[in-house]
């Protein structure tokens, strides 16, 4: 397939996770420049870019905490001024943490999780956005789970949900300036290492008894932002071997 996304530049918002790295490896070998934000470890960031490198294209990177929207505009401007656009944004500032019962949920466990996801998205694609208006063209990819479906527990599901809100709403508006959004809800993938057996036990009642690759959820993240995929967009594509169906 031909993503024609060779020398499109693309931002990935925490790039060094078990999604985030694969992901912009993926975009690299489609020829795409990448800028690369993290809030975790220099080591790990530079393990990213040095795989990004090795494809051949150009990398920036940056520290930038989530929910830091100075760090995370002034990373991005940073990137226009080295690529002279940018054009993909994939946000993947989720945050893993164990359910907790609605009764047993505390305010600081409903704040970070508020803070980190939802908040931070709206300051990321906030300030990412009008940097693709002024080239009227975009792809604006936010990560969502399926609590925002399943309701596994409230904290999650709130800001799940609303980040499939707030991509919807900029798809809606935007669209006029050929810029599509939208979310991808991964089931969970397993991490570098290891194996099925030991993060999912097989079950009869999954119609997929396995956890998903990184490298799939990285593949669907490249096909919407194609150039050939600009009709698609306000979607929630749920890569979860069917869990959604249970």
């Amino acid at each position: 397939m031909n993503t024609g996304l060779e020398g499109k530049t693309v931002l990935v918002v925490e790039s060094v996770n078990h999604f985030g790295r694969p992901t912009a490896v993926a975009f690299a070998k489609e020829g795409a420049n990448l800028v690369l934000a993290s809030a975790q470890s220099s080591e790990a960031l530079e393990e990213t870019a040095r795989q990004v490198s090795d494809q051949g294209v150009r990398v920036i990177t940056g520290a930038c905490a989530t929910g830091n929207s100075s760090q995370l505009s002034e990373l991005a401007q940073r990137g226009v001024a080295e690529f002279g656009h940018l054009d993909v944004l994939v946000n993947n500032t989720m945050l893993p943490v164990a359910p907790e019962s609605f009764s047993e949920l505390t305010f600081n466990s409903w704040k970070q999780k508020i803070e980190t996801e939802l908040q931070g998205s709206f300051f990321i694609c906030q300030g990412i956005v009008p940097l693709m208006v002024e080239n009227n063209w975009g792809r604006v990819i936010n990560f969502s789970g399926l609590a925002a479906f399943q309701g596994s527990d409230a904290g999650s599901s709130a800001s799940e949900y609303g980040i499939i809100g707030l991509t919807r709403g900029i798809a809606r508006e935007y669209g006029k300036h050929n810029i599509t959004a939208n979310c991808i809800c991964p089931g969970g993938a397993q991490a570098p290492g290891e194996s099925d057996a030991q993060v999912y036990p097989p079950s009869d009642s999954d119609p997929m008894p396995r956890w998903g690759k990184p490298e799939e959820i990285a593949y669907l993240a490249v096909t919407i932002a194609a150039q050939d995929a600009g009709y698609l967009t306000g979607q929630c594509l749920m890569a979860n071997g069917g869990k959604y169906l249970l």
